[in-house]
């Protein structure tokens, strides 16, 4: 398509709102990051005003991907404005019977507040992990999955959940079953185990491998795969569940230092940003679409359009890196090899 009068550019623009819809992208977003639930005691202004600031605090680290950000001085004014920044809240009734507060924020005010004291918010856009978890205890050898995830199991989605990283449990189908279910040695269940991981397209794989060594006493050995790299570390402790938990938390400290480390997040990078392959107004519609779902695209302008080729000035939340990151989780463009900030827009 060649466009070569802002008029003609216009109606074409108009053209693909009637052709596009809000149908899901191909990304793999995390919602309810402006979203949390805490235990509350009862309903009174003093206690609601506490469990804000809780709330607030879990609302800060899945915005920002980091766990110590409550903590950085910089954020604690907002924790004490924690109850003036609800958008709104109810009660609820925990599984144990006990109360909770269900809190929701502005996630527009809370970014802009944390980024006009230095603190970037990592987007929408996260890496998928896909975990194993193989358990050797006193009833056997046990390889926990998507259907047949256990405590330990419940454990990963709900700390997944408060860090706000994608994971999926590992299917555990036929093929994983017959390679895993034998116990074999660590390194061999592990390597097992990532190779299995390809066929899930997933950015990171960690293999948890949990033995009870004496009655309530217990050793994990991880292992992490993420950017062609490998991690691996030993943990000890008397309740699984916590390490577990301890081994969640260190997946998702690793993603947030490769894809969204503090000291870059709160910066920004002016850049053109060219896409091929754009044929048709649809073509065109969905390109838009996608790019102005991206949270690491602070401000877009359309430079022009001409010959299958769309060019944008680009704000980058984040700078070129955290584009580049994000554009890779949606599977919608692929970049043009030896050509800077160039893709070519995927059927």
């Amino acid at each position: 398509m060649t466009l070569k009068s802002p008029s003609t550019m216009m109606r074409i623009v108009a053209l693909t709102l009637l052709l596009t819809c809000a149908g899901a992208l191909p990304a793999r977003d995390v919602s309810g990051l402006a979203s949390a639930t805490v235990s509350i005691k009862d309903r009174s202004p003093a206690e609601r005003a506490r469990a804000s600031a809780v709330a607030l605090s879990q609302v800060l680290i899945k915005m920002t991907g980091n766990r110590r950000t409550p903590g950085d001085g910089r954020a604690q004014a907002l924790l004490g404005r924690a109850s003036s920044l609800l958008l709104q809240y109810a009660y609820g009734a925990a599984p144990d019977g006990g109360l909770v507060l269900k809190a929701s924020f502005d996630q527009q005010v809370l970014s802009r507040e944390l980024i006009a004291r230095g603190i970037g918010t990592w987007s929408k856009q996260r890496p998928d992990t896909v975990v194993y978890l193989l358990v050797d205890d006193a009833q056997g050898h046990q390889l926990l999955g998507a259907t047949s995830a256990g405590k330990l199991g419940e454990v990963v989605k709900a700390k997944a959940a408060l860090r706000a990283v994608p994971v999926s449990l590992a299917a555990m189908d036929a093929e994983e079953v017959a390679q895993l279910a034998t116990p074999q040695d660590s390194q061999a269940s592990a390597a097992a185990a990532v190779a299995l991981a390809s066929r899930y397209g997933a950015a990171a794989v960690l293999v948890g491998q949990l033995r009870e060594t004496a009655p309530q006493q217990w050793q994990v050995l991880w292992r992490l795969d993420v950017n062609a790299e490998t991690v691996e570390w030993t943990q000890s402790g008397t309740l699984a569940e916590a390490l577990v938990g301890e081994g969640i938390d260190a997946l998702a400290d690793a993603l947030v230092e490769r894809y969204a480390h503090p000291a870059t997040l709160a910066s920004s990078e002016e850049l053109t940003l060219v896409v091929q392959g754009v044929n048709s107004a649809a073509d065109y519609g969905r390109l838009a679409n996608y790019l102005g779902s991206l949270d690491s695209v602070a401000k877009i302008f359309l430079r022009s359009v001409d010959n299958q080729q769309v060019t944008y000035d680009i704000t980058a939340r984040g700078g070129r890196a955290a584009l580049a990151q994000s554009i890779t989780f949606g599977h919608v463009l692929a970049p043009l090899p030896d050509l800077d900030d160039t893709y070519e827009l995927l059927p």
